[in-house]
Order: C-alpha cells, then sequence, then structure tokens
C-alpha cells in the first residue's frame, strides 16, 4: 500500500542515510522500524560463528589481521560447502 507520511527533514535525512549504510530501501528501513514499534518484528538472523584452527599450548602464537581474515575467509567456504 502506498502512502505519504511528512516527517521532520532532519529525521528523513538521517532515515536516508541508515539505509545508504545498511544497503537497503527507505522503504525497507521504515518498514522494519514499524514492525519493531509495534511489536510484530522478525527475529534478526543469527551471525555465523567463525571456527579458528586449535592453537598450540606451548609457544607464542600471533593473530594479524591478515590471518584473522584467511580463518574468516575459510570458515565462509566450509560453511557455503566449496
Amino acid at each position: 500500500m502506498r502512502t505519504t507520511l511528512e516527517l521532520p527533514d532532519e529525521l528523513f535525512r538521517m532515515a536516508k542515510i541508515a539505509s545508504v549504510q545498511r544497503g537497503t530501501s527507505l522503504k525497507e528501513l521504515v518498514t522494519k522500524a514499524l514492525r519493531r514499534e509495534l511489536g510484530l518484528e522478525e527475529p534478526e538472523e543469527k551471525s555465523k560463528r567463525v571456527v579458528f584452527p586449535l592453537m598450540p599450548r606451548t609457544g607464542k602464537v600471533r593473530m594479524t589481521p591478515e590471518s584473522v581474515a584467511r580463518a574468516d575467509e575459510e570458515s565462509m567456504r566450509r560453511d557455503a560447502g566449496w
């Protein structure tokens, strides 16, 4: 259903920015906000858990951003069945 809403300029700007940052449309953002406000919110998807390799008990283990990204990528591939 179509409708027209009159929003304060600043609220509209903030909503539009939020929708762009989330990669969604303003319509989807407003729909989700209304569902949440009315108690009709759909459960959010659970975030995927990253499985890191086992680490040795002895010696130093250095986690770098690259090694974390690599482990995350391997986990996503494993979840996708690659």
